[in-house]
């Protein structure tokens, strides 16, 4: 059954745990936090995040408070980035944040005693629709053993040549790229999104779909680590890499100033960054 992230505040506590029992008495799987590690810690995020990856979808429970709770904020944004769905459960008439307008909410009451309703707005909830292939990805994705990590990037590859969920998959894979504690995993991974990115006119290579895949290019450093990074994030009129447009090879591109996403060595790169400022 899928694995579910709650995403509160402290003070909704009382209501996640009404929520996460109910959700465990139909088989979902709801991860928790085993409550021994300090948010301030420097192991925190990494925690959370590897929750996240491992999960279909976030289930965020959202009134004033949650609004202003730093730490539901990161794990609303780390979760679009991962292309993971989120399902708003609302507790009061605080608006949801504006990357969230499109999503449609259960309206829910503090009391907690509205979870029949919920579970029936959860059997119609993208979640369930998705392959228990794309489920399997996940767990794997997040898995404590690097072999089974490894075994995700080699289901990924398959999932590539099939055309299944590839922007989700390619999300899960960029962040084991750049964030996985392991260089033999990040390379893995670097190895298969830079053959799935390579242009039709080189080496044969996976297809990721155009939407996904024309926005990101790869960066070798020095080191020999490469680093991928999005066009729509690096080549923003807004972003402090952009340095000047010069010539190369008799085209002008875009000369930025980047940082190395294994060793942090700093990256010259040359992009066509038309259309992205």
């Amino acid at each position: 059954m899928a694995r579910l992230f709650l995403s509160y505040a402290d003070a909704d506590a009382a209501y996640a745990q009404q929520l996460r029992t109910a959700l465990d008495v139909r088989g979902y799987v709801v991860w928790q936090d085993a409550g021994y590690t300090d948010p301030r810690s420097a192991s925190y995020p990494a925690m959370i995040e590897q929750a996240i990856v491992g999960s279909v979808a976030l289930i965020l429970i959202w009134d004033q408070a949650a609004a202003q709770t730093a730490w539901v904020e990161r794990q609303i944004l780390f979760a679009q980035r991962l292309k993971k769905p989120i399902f708003p459960i609302l507790l009061d008439t605080t608006p949801l944040p504006n990357t969230l307008v499109s999503v449609t909410p259960v309206m829910g009451q503090s009391s907690g005693n509205d979870t029949a309703r919920l579970l029936v707005a959860l059997a119609n909830f993208p979640l369930t629709q998705s392959s228990d292939l794309l489920y399997k990805f996940y767990e794997l994705a997040a898995h404590d053993y690097i072999r089974e990590r490894k075994h995700a990037i080699e289901m990924a590859e398959e999932m590539f040549k099939r055309d299944e969920h590839p922007d989700e998959v390619f999300a899960v894979l960029a962040y084991l790229a750049q964030h996985d504690l392991y260089m033999s995993v990040r390379e893995k991974a670097e190895e298969l999104i830079a053959a799935a990115t390579t242009p039709a006119s080189s080496t044969p290579s996976l297809s990721l779909g155009p939407d996904e895949a024309r926005h990101v290019f790869g960066v070798r450093c020095k080191q020999g680590h490469v680093s991928f990074f999005d066009k729509r994030l690096v080549c923003s009129a807004h972003s402090q890499k952009f340095r000047q447009r010069v010539n190369r090879a008799g085209k002008t591109l875009d000369e930025l100033y980047l940082s190395c996403t294994t060793c942090g060595e700093e990256i010259v790169a040359y992009v066509d960054c038309e259309g992205y400022q």
